[in-house]
């Protein structure tokens, strides 16, 4: 498997297996950060907004030659210390329990999209350089206190948090903190071997606050960030 997926109440993540390499001299990465649906890919399904089934997705095409896909495989190709993450708000996923219908769509939708990147020729040269994070919402059961479950170690100190499912949430920057602390995870830090540096070149998603975005998520969260905000047309389009 190229990734690890962790699937916790409050949140779902793919970190790769083997993440990319850097030299003991080179401690910096340049984070590329984007939204998934509607960003990324979109439903195949016509006149829908959500897919409605694990495979029923495709890369998006802002430009009639190329895919999105297309243009990250341009940033990872162009840019050797750089990282690609995708942060998404999964409003209609529930992980508690982890065998919910929807959770179980989701695993297998970003399986799948993960195996669509391998399988290009260009694949191997994106997958160690790809961060995947999700926010579900929280099930009614466990707001209510009604539903006893077994949480991982890696809940503990966030669980008892009840704000802990609006924090990770877009445009609330949890879900970016995460993230952080993964890559910090990853690379290790010792006295030999200083703290990555984080150079965030822009977040881009669909969720601008336009006349017909169903939100002003996405623009916020790059605000609250403090990262530069892109279109996907900005992006997506030569």
């Amino acid at each position: 498997m190229s990734h690890k997926s962790t699937i916790l109440p409050y949140l779902i993540k793919f970190t790769p297996s083997s993440p990319l390499s850097l030299s003991n001299d080179d401690r910096c990465l340049n984070i590329y950060a984007f939204d998934l649906d509607h960003t990324i890919i979109k439903p195949k399904s016509s006149n829908t907004k959500f897919s409605k089934s694990a495979d029923d997705w495709q890369f998006m095409n802002f430009d009639s030659r190329r895919s999105t896909l297309d243009y990250l495989f341009d940033i990872s190709n162009n840019d050797p210390i750089a990282i690609i993450v995708i942060f998404s708000n999964q409003g209609g996923v529930i992980t508690v329990p982890r065998t919910s219908k929807s959770c179980t769509k989701y695993i297998n939708k970003i399986l799948l999209l993960l195996k669509a990147i391998k399988n290009d020729e260009r694949g191997e040269s994106l997958l160690n350089r790809l961060w995947l994070y999700a926010a579900p919402k929280m099930p009614k059961t466990l707001a209510a206190g009604k539903y006893k479950f077994a949480f991982s170690s890696a809940s503990k100190g966030y669980i008892d948090d009840p704000k802990i499912f609006e924090k990770v949430r877009k445009p609330m920057t949890e879900m970016a903190e995460f993230f952080k602390r993964d890559i910090y995870n990853a690379y290790g830090t010792s006295e030999s071997m200083p703290i990555i540096q984080l150079n965030w070149m822009y977040y881009c998603g669909d969720a601008a606050g336009r006349k017909n975005d169903f939100s002003d998520s996405d623009k916020n969260f790059a605000e609250n960030l403090n990262v530069e905000f892109k279109y996907p047309e900005e992006i997506f389009q030569e």
